[in-house]
């Protein structure tokens, strides 16, 4: 391929080129970005190989593309030695700025006096919301399910949990490597939320959970299911990548949608922030238990001298419940915590042992 001659005081130029779901995602705007470049890297560490596609890609655009792995893009020091002098392309699946990694490589092209772009494509998040039939603008916080957190999922949960008490949705993505083969199935992803809903006990996860399975989204062989989580987990996905998503409240729009897009009654499709229970709510009754027991342990032992300590941590207590039941959430863990803590110094003052 023959090239133009660069100007004198040419400083390179760094592009970033998503390519959608998949190789053949990419936009005219992208595909003619590749065309122009000196050099393309193609990462590709986190989804499975598409060597069709990619050779697709590469008679589409003309240029042979160097698939790179993690460690290469995360070091960046070839990709901005190129850049320096040459017009140089990291094609990306999805969009290019949604990974940490990706912005960080940007800024230090930029403190490099390098020129960067950006060009855009589509990505899991908006396509997840397309294909569930959910309302993309009511989904928050992206959670990752990777290999050594699913046997545990706190992360998840917490992030899970905390959605759910807004009435968002969830998106979970299951963590795949290209090196080793290796990645997150829906069934352990969905037996690790339920070991975590066990420890936590925040009534965000049960078997009963309405939840949707997204497989090769975008792909060949695209699979998608949804139902309850003891149902859905029993169930062979295929290839991945695979997502995971749990709804918060249902607008009847969506459950409209999600009942049409994947054959279920209107009734089978169900709301989960509904019985979600606050950390608050389910900390301060065992707090407020603990507290009044040891209360009742202390008044035959100590002298009237100290029956103001007692009262005024029974007036804690009492507040911690009022709160809690109005929804002062801090308040309550608060008050609650001083109860505790008057109790605490008349213990560590020798006066009375408690055994809390």
């Amino acid at each position: 391929m023959k090239y133009q001659s660069r100007p004198h005081d040419f400083m390179g130029r760094l592009s970033f080129v998503g390519l959608g779901l998949n190789s053949r995602g990419v936009t005219l705007e992208g595909a003619a970005e590749m065309k122009s470049a000196d050099a393309v890297y193609l990462e590709y560490y986190t989804t499975p190989h598409e060597p069709q596609l990619i050779k697709e890609l590469e008679r589409a655009t003309g240029r042979p593309l160097t698939v790179v792995d993690r460690g290469f893009v995360e070091d960046g020091g070839t990709i901005l030695a190129d850049a320096e002098g040459k017009n140089v392309v990291l094609a990306v699946l999805g969009d290019p700025m949604i990974a940490t990694t990706h912005n960080e490589l940007r800024a230090r092209a930029i403190r490099k006096g390098i020129e960067t772009r950006v060009v855009h494509s589509a990505t899991i998040g908006s396509a997840a919301a397309s294909a569930s039939g959910l309302h993309s603008y009511k989904f928050s916080r992206t959670v990752t399910v990777t290999r050594e957190s699913v046997g545990k999922l706190t992360q998840a949960y917490h992030v899970l949990h905390s959605n759910l008490l807004e009435g968002a949705h969830t998106l979970l993505l299951l963590e795949y490597d290209v090196q080793s083969g290796e990645g997150v199935t829906p069934g352990d992803a969905m037996a690790g939320l339920l070991l975590a809903e066990a420890n936590f006990k925040r009534g965000a996860v049960t078997e009963g959970t309405f939840a949707m399975v997204l497989s090769r989204l975008g792909r060949e062989g695209f699979r998608s299911a949804a139902g309850s989580l003891g149902e859905l987990s029993k169930r062979d996905y295929g290839e991945p990548p695979h997502s995971v998503v749990v709804p918060g409240k249902l607008h009847f729009s969506e459950v409209e949608a999600v009942a049409a897009i994947f054959g279920l009654a209107d009734q089978d499709v169900r709301s989960n922030s509904d019985g979600v229970l606050r950390t608050a709510q389910t900390l301060v009754p065992r707090y407020v238990a603990k507290t009044k027991r040891a209360l009742e342990s202390l008044k035959p032992r100590l002298g009237a001298q100290y029956e103001h300590v007692l009262e005024n941590a029974e007036l804690y207590v009492k507040d911690a419940e009022n709160f809690l039941a109005n929804g002062e959430d801090e308040m309550a863990m608060l008050s609650v915590g001083y109860a505790e803590g008057l109790l605490d110094s008349l213990s560590f003052a020798g006066i009375a042992k408690i055994d809390w």
